[in-house]
C-alpha cells in the first residue's frame, strides 16, 4: 500500500506545481462491467455490473493533448450461474443454482494520454496504463449465510492497459462534463495459487464513467 501511495504522489505532485490554467481537477463515478479470463473456469463466469467512484487530474500539454491520472475505488464482480448437485438425506440428487459471486474491491490508478478532436475538440480518445491494488475480495453465495474471504488467494497488485473514447459537454469556462467508455485490460496473473489447467486469472473491466472537471 505504501508503494502505491508513493507512486500516486510521484505522478500527481508535478501536476500541482504547474500553472493552474493548464490543469483541471475532477470527480467521477460510473458503472463497472467486469469479467475474468485466463482459464476455462474463469471465462465461464458471467460478467457482473457494479460501480466505481474516484477523483481525477488532467494536465494539458496542448489545446487538444493532455495527460490524465485518476484514483478510483472499483468494485468488480463475476457471477457463477451454473448448477450444483446435492445429495439429500435419502440419497437422491437435487439440482440447485449455485448463484455464487466473486467480489473484488480495488484501488485503481490509471494514467493515460488524451487526444481531442472534432470542430470544438469535444470528442477524445485515450490510451495508457493502470495500476491496481487489491483491498479485499470474497466469494458470496445465495445458498450460504456467510461469505468466504478470498483476499489471501489473490495477489495485491494488478496492472495493464487502458484505452477509451469520450465526449465533452462544456458547461462554462471553468466546468465541463465528460462521458467516457473505458477499457481496463489486466495483463498480470492475479492469482496467488496454482490455477486450473496451468492457466491464469486476469481482470477485464469495461467502465462507463461520468466525470465533472473544473479549474481551481
Amino acid at each position: 500500500m505504501k508503494k502505491l501511495f508513493f507512486v500516486i504522489i510521484f505522478i500527481c505532485f508535478p501536476l500541482i506545481l504547474v500553472a493552474q490554467d493548464k490543469i483541471k481537477f475532477g470527480v467521477n463515478g460510473g458503472l463497472n462491467y467486469a469479467s475474468l479470463r485466463g482459464n476455462d473456469l474463469a471465462e465461464d463466469l458471467a460478467p457482473g455490473i457494479s460501480y466505481l467512484v474516484g477523483v481525477s487530474a488532467e494536465f494539458f500539454l496542448k489545446e487538444n493533448l493532455s495527460i490524465s491520472a485518476n484514483l478510483n475505488y472499483e468494485n468488480k464482480t463475476a457471477k457463477d450461474n451454473g448448477n450444483v448437485y446435492l445429495i439429500d438425506e435419502y440419497g437422491f440428487p437435487t439440482m440447485i443454482k449455485s448463484d455464487s459471486k466473486s467480489i473484488y474491491n480495488y484501488l485503481v490508478l490509471p494514467v493515460y494520454v488524451n487526444y481531442y478532436f472534432g470542430k470544438k475538440d469535444d470528442f477524445y480518445v485515450n490510451g495508457g496504463l493502470f495500476l491496481g491494488y487489491l483491498l479485499n475480495s470474497k466469494l458470496s453465495s445465495k445458498n450460504s449465510d456467510n461469505d468466504t474471504d478470498t483476499t489471501d488467494m489473490n495477489k495485491k497488485i494488478d496492472a495493464g492497459l487502458v484505452f477509451g473514447f469520450g465526449k465533452v459537454f462544456q458547461l462554462n469556462d471553468k466546468n465541463n462534463l465528460k462521458l467516457e467508455i473505458r477499457e481496463n485490460l489486466g495483463m498480470l496473473n492475479t492469482s496467488d495459487f496454482d490455477v486450473y489447467n496451468d492457466g491464469t486469472i486476469k481482470t477485464n473491466s469495461l467502465n462507463l464513467i461520468l466525470n465533472w472537471n473544473f479549474n481551481l
